[in-house]
């Protein structure tokens, strides 16, 4: 087959793939010859017709010399206002039990951002209702804030609060999405339960990829809900809350593929691509004319 290729190397979450016809693109989607549910991602390219793949699912069932295909396409997820109340993973499926999410469309997770020209800088205050934030360190909107603190001193739950009582105070204007890299599951299912105890979880969509997941999981876990982010800004016209749990353990994701993958660590032993690996997040946190993140 022209899309086909083989597996000629294994090492943890990175497999190396070989096409000796029509490569793959970057980002670009395989499947098992055999079993088309085990899915990787290309990554970046090893040699001159192999490639460094992101294997998204357990390596139980790979060994050397089987068979990919190519699917041309990258991870797309679900869109449509049915996202909203749901959790789910990278691949936009559904994590809590309630059946499949009813989509209307899809969407890639990688994009590019606005054009600069595009971009436009809100200067209100977003009221959070909580004082000490609103009066010692308010939040714009369209901006950016960072919570620093140790493990088990109420961060995720400052974020609980914020959800709820923004949306709650600007109700049909806002949505959410909460993006869960590398966290705890427990801390991801009591935020679910509190949300829906709120009340504020038909406003919130919720991407997991926590701690128990291969490190390619926990990196694509931040696009997919920056691609959900996007949607809601640009198709439901939304104002949107856009919170990452925590966007280090994004970072420390990225660290762990690229010892993998042979990239000469920079600066600290970081992945010498974390600065355009975050800017590749980054950049798509922005907002337009009409609507903000």
């Amino acid at each position: 087959m022209d899309n086909a290729g083989k597996i000629i190397g294994i090492q943890g979450q990175i497999i190396e793939v070989e096409f000796k016809n029509h490569q793959p693109n970057i980002h670009d989607v395989l499947v098992l010859e055999d079993d088309n549910s085990i899915k990787m991602q290309v990554a970046l390219s090893s040699g001159l017709s192999s490639f460094f793949c992101l294997n998204l699912y357990s390596t139980d069932k790979l060994y050397r010399g089987l068979k990919v295909i190519n699917t041309k396409q990258p991870i797309l997820i679900p869109t449509g206002e049915a996202v909203l109340g749901r959790t789910m993973n990278i691949f936009g499926e559904p994590l809590d039990g309630l059946g499949e999410i009813k989509k209307t469309g899809e969407k890639p997770i990688y994009a590019q951002g606005l054009d600069y020209i595009e971009i436009v800088k809100h200067g209100e205050i977003l009221e959070t209702g909580i004082k000490a934030i609103d009066f010692l360190s308010p939040m714009i909107r369209g901006g950016k804030i960072g919570l620093f603190g140790g493990a088990g001193v109420g961060k995720t739950i400052l974020l609980t609060e914020i959800i709820h009582n923004v949306v709650v105070l600007q109700k049909g204007k806002v949505v959410s999405v909460f993006a869960g890299v590398g966290e705890r599951i427990r801390e991801g299912h009591e935020l679910y339960e509190t949300l829906a105890a709120k009340q504020v979880l038909p406003f919130v969509s919720l991407v997991l990829g926590t701690m128990g997941e291969n490190p390619a999981v926990r990196f694509l876990t931040g696009f997919t809900a920056v691609a959900l982010a996007e949607y809601f800004r640009d198709n439901l016209k939304k104002d949107v809350l856009f919170f990452i749990d925590n966007v280090f353990r994004f970072a420390q994701a990225g660290n762990e593929l690229s010892v993998l993958m042979n990239t000469i660590p920079s600066e600290d032993g970081y992945q010498a691509t974390l600065t355009s690996e975050m800017a590749s997040f980054h950049e798509r946190l922005v907002s337009n004319k009409d609507n903000s993140i």
